[in-house]
């Protein structure tokens, strides 16, 4: 099973906490590869991490990240996200040509069971094998998709690099960064629209159960985010009770991650158990970055009634977003 991190030397503790999660839920897995892309990660961090996968007898590689804007030929607007994102599009070229399937794993994660019921889906020739993302219609039309169209989260998911070199697909991703100027969720968008709509396997949201849907009602959810192609209300409850990756993305209800203070994500326990038992437990918790007016905006979210929220968040994903991004275009 080849498994790849990506990471930069601020995320490197973070990223360190998800290894020793997976390390930990794989110690009956015959084989397991562990690739790095490393977006200038020190060298004191690369011994941890390199110390902590000798201690479980698996192979690390730290490979470096491409120059994404060189190979786009212009500069990226990547928001609040690291530009080290980019580099899962990349996979096929960074890793040597006899790995041929891989799963990434964002960061921002615990793993807590195998992951190897994944890893053994057929792909056949399809490109990329991940969970649907709660996104409204109109995310998907501004990349010519449509509301049926899969669109996938991005996070983690399992990419077949071996149909990626055959269709020439990085080539495509380059083509659509240089001739699109706004990217919501940037490399995510990128992924989304190249590869077509056929060549997306659907995987069951146990394997990315990002935060959203701990904090947020069913109906709520697809309210807020505006979405209609999107997993039954018994699925979600199933990935909720039983999750393989939990995915602690940033959300409106909380504003905060576990390694942040003040985080309520109902998980944190289970990650600060994680964090406890691997080599960086020690790592004090970052600051809050909020300023008070964000503080007491996340405060009002969570004590006004969730339905109302979600409403206006919905009203925000449907109406404002879109119209910025037409006046930016």
């Amino acid at each position: 099973m080849n498994i790849v991190y990506s990471s930069s030397d601020s995320y490197a503790s973070i990223a360190g906490v998800s290894i020793y999660s997976l390390l930990c839920n794989h110690e009956d897995c015959d084989k397991l590869h562990l690739y790095i892309i490393d977006n200038q990660i020190s060298l004191h961090n690369k011994h941890r991490l390199e110390t902590l996968c000798a201690q479980f007898d698996r192979p690390v590689d730290f490979i470096p990240i491409a120059d994404i804007e060189r190979l786009v030929g212009k500069s990226i607007d990547i928001g609040r996200w690291n530009i080290s994102t980019f580099g899962r599009l990349f996979l096929a070229s960074l890793l040597p040509e006899d790995v041929e399937k891989v799963i990434h794993i964002d960061c921002d994660t615990i793993v807590t069971d195998s992951l190897l019921p994944l890893w053994n889906m057929d792909m056949g020739t399809q490109v990329v094998a991940g969970v649907l993302e709660c996104i409204g219609d109109n995310y998907k039309k501004e990349l010519g998709l449509s509301p049926q169209d899969i669109y996938i989260n991005a996070g983690n998911i399992m990419l077949n690099l071996a149909q990626i070199r055959k269709m020439n697909l990085e080539q495509r991703f380059i083509r659509f960064i240089r001739t699109h100027r706004q990217l919501s969720f940037v490399d995510q968008a990128v992924l989304n629209a190249c590869v077509p709509n056929e060549q997306k396997m659907v995987v069951p949201l146990r394997y990315n159960c990002y935060s959203i849907v701990y904090y947020l009602q069913y109906k709520n959810l697809k309210r807020a985010k505006k979405v209609t192609s999107y997993y039954s209300e018994q699925q979600v409850a199933d990935a909720i009770r039983d999750p393989a990756i939990v995915h602690f993305t940033t959300c409106f209800m909380d504003g905060s991650r576990p390694w942040i203070e003040n985080n309520r994500h109902p998980l944190l326990s289970d990650y600060q158990a994680y964090k406890q038992a691997s080599p960086w437990r020690d790592e004090p918790l970052w600051k809050d970055p909020r300023g008070v007016l964000k503080r007491i905006m996340y405060g009002l979210f969570r004590i006004l009634p969730q339905g109302f929220v979600c409403a206006v968040i919905g009203f925000i994903h449907a109406t404002i977003i879109p119209l910025k991004h037409r006046i930016q275009k």
